[in-house]
This record gives C-alpha cells, structure tokens and sequence, in this order.
C-alpha cells in the first residue's frame, strides 16, 4: 500500500483526539458499572502510564507527525474481582460491545489472575484485568493527527 493509499485509509477514520474522547466515554462507562455492580471503589489512574507511538508495522509510510497510537493511562482499583469474573466478563463485553468492542483478543483467568481483551474494528484495544488488584487499560489504534 502506498502513503497515499495510508493516508487515505487513516482520513476515513476519526482524527486521534476524537477517538481518545470516545474512548474515555468507553472507560467512564465501565468505571462507573463495575463500581454500580461489583462495588468497585476508589479508581486511580495510573501517573506517567500512558504513551504514544508510531503507526507501523501497519501504515509503514506515515510519520509518528501524521498519525499515531495512543496508550491511555492506565487505571486500577484496588478491588479483586476474581470471585465474579464470570460475570464481570459479561458486563464488561456488554458495555464495550456497545462501543464497537466486540472481537476477544485474550481470554484467560489462570492462578489467580484473570484477563479479558477486546478489540474494536480500528485496532484499539480494551484491555480489563483482575488479581489482587483491577486494571484497566485500553490502547487506540491508528489515527491521522489533526494539524
């Protein structure tokens, strides 16, 4: 594929700071329902946890100045959810299926540490995690970078 070809693909989707919004409503979201249903508490995020990087391997063209991915920050509770994960899982494939998250990338709960991924049709990731603590994290996929 051409950069042209790159840039084209990437302008049919939302600009990086648009996506980061609706993907905060994505977390707001699931904050707020794993606290109304599992009693969930005191959500930190995470300082210094979020990132940003370049496009490739999947637009190899396009510049980190164009377009990029962002990794939000993290955030956690200190909450286990372990005893619920079933259930958890359901509630959480709900609310982000509602956000276009409907592809289960890692399903695991192996020795008291339980993990759901969920990816959306632009690459982000969804990422709600359960130990001693629960963490969650979500990465975007890439967007053009609005000048």
């Amino acid at each position: 594929m051409s950069k042209q070809q790159q840039h084209a693909q990437l302008a049919t989707r939302p600009t990086l700071d648009k996506a980061v919004v609706g993907y905060e409503k994505l977390r707001t979201a699931l904050r707020e329902r794993l606290t109304a249903e599992f009693g969930v508490t005191q959500w930190t995020e995470e300082p210094n946890s979020d990132d940003y990087r370049g496009c490739a391997p999947q637009f190899p063209d396009v510049t980190e100045q164009e377009a990029g991915k962002k990794f939000l920050p993290r955030w956690y509770a200190q909450t286990s959810l372990l005893p619920q994960w079933a259930k958890v899982k359901e509630v959480v494939r709900e609310v982000a299926g509602g956000y276009g998250f409907t592809t289960i990338t890692l399903d695991t709960n192996q020795a008291g540490d339980a993990e759901l991924n969920l990816a959306d049709q632009l690459g982000a990731e969804l990422s709600v995690g359960s130990a001693k603590y629960t963490v969650m994290s979500l990465t975007t996929g890439c967007h053009l970078i609005k000048k």
